[in-house]
């Protein structure tokens, strides 16, 4: 039984199944996942087929944002779609045929209910870890009261000449006794009733250090779904961060699902604007929000998100055009865009070319502590 806070709400997901159609009276299905999906005669595919035809490793099925395509990995005998051999990757679209070797899938979607509350489901199962919370509810307190967190910085830099725009500031900690994975340690404070607690100790600790970074780079600061819906509490810490750090504009980071509700939007956007700070939409391109929503109360940076930025440079060229029409539409409002989740050349390269302004991900920086950070190459 997973713990809930807030108002529960109901939310449609989508699973995406391969149902094997060539032969009508042997029909099955297969979920499909996790990514990349692989199909191929090797037994460590995620989807083994045992015909000549197939290769080891004969195609992957990815996802990108909300959208799923299929790209053939050298395969001896080809992958088709629609029974036309893909020579790039594609885009798939539900009801399409795929066929490798003598196999042939419909793909397929079936939409599930799953509950939801204002900030989440705790992944926390109260039968089995009531005792482990109950043991660590004071250490968790503590470092929340002693403010004992080491946040990390991940740089954000421009496209154009590689310079450091700023920091999203990432929180850690160096308890041995605590969860060490943020989104666990998250996730144990909100079934204890610490999250925003917690949440606000991350960001208030990262700006009070990093304020001693060279040039008044931006802090892109996180924080929670409830906290959005605790408007008072969140400004409060706005402004306490503001104080220690006059010189540096703060950027709140929301998630894309968040900005749907378009009245806490608006006071959102007003209120962030009294207290000097701009808003950044994360996780863009997998929820509902589209640009067209956005014009009202734009926000001042989309970050796009890292399904759709990972494996970029293979994606199918209509996918691109997509992104490009996004960033290009995104800009013409006054949005910069951000590439989130970079983590080789090419994709740095295809997300330039795509006309994203700004970069951020492993291939540039992975979050560092402060004293980690190489202040000359800044």
């Amino acid at each position: 039984m997973g713990v809930t806070v807030g108002h529960k709400y109901e939310e449609e997901q989508v699973q995406w199944y391969l149902e094997a159609v060539a032969d009508p009276n042997r029909k099955w299905m297969t979920a499909i996942k996790p990514f990349p999906f692989v199909i191929g005669r090797d037994e460590n595919c995620n989807l083994n087929l045992t015909d000549n035809r197939v290769s080891r490793h004969h195609c992957e099925i990815r996802k990108s944002g909300d959208h799923f395509w299929i790209r053939d990995l050298e395969s001896t005998n080809g992958t088709f779609v629609n029974h036309k051999e893909i020579k790039q990757a594609e885009l798939l679209e539900p009801g399409d045929i795929i066929s490798i070797g003598n196999f042939e899938f419909c793909l397929k979607s079936v939409n599930l209910k799953t509950a939801h509350t204002d900030d989440e489901t705790c992944c926390f199962d109260l039968s089995q870890e009531l005792h482990y919370l109950d043991a660590l509810e004071p250490k968790l307190r503590a470092l929340i009261q002693a403010r004992n967190v080491v946040p990390h910085f991940q740089p954000i830099l421009r496209f154009s000449d590689k310079k450091v725009l700023g920091y999203e500031i990432l929180g850690r900690h160096a308890d041995e006794d605590l969860p060490s994975e943020p989104s666990v340690l998250l996730d144990m404070a909100e079934a204890l009733g610490y999250r925003s607690d917690l949440s606000s100790v991350f960001r208030e600790v990262g700006v009070e250090i990093g304020r001693k970074l060279p040039g008044s780079p931006i802090f892109f600061v996180n924080t929670t779904p409830l906290e959005i819906y605790q408007m008072n509490d969140l400004l409060e810490s706005l402004d306490r961060i503001h104080d220690m750090a006059p010189s540096n504009r703060i950027v709140l980071e929301i998630n894309e699902k968040a900005a749907d509700d378009k009245n806490v939007l608006s006071r959102l956007r007003n209120d962030l604007g009294k207290h000097h700070t701009g808003i950044a939409f994360d996780d863009f391109g997998v929820g509902q929000t589209r640009l067209v929503e956005l014009v009202k109360d734009p926000p001042d940076f989309l970050k796009f998100d890292i399904s759709l930025i990972r494996q970029i440079h293979l994606a199918p060229k209509r996918l691109h055009q997509m992104v490009s029409t996004f960033v290009k539409a995104a800009q013409e409002l006054d949005i910069a865009t951000i590439a989130e989740g970079i983590e080789c050349p090419a994709e740095a390269e295809t997300c330039q070319q795509l006309g994203f302004n700004f970069a951020q991900g492993f291939f540039y920086g992975r979050p560092l502590p402060i004293n980690e950070i190489n202040i000359s190459c800044l």
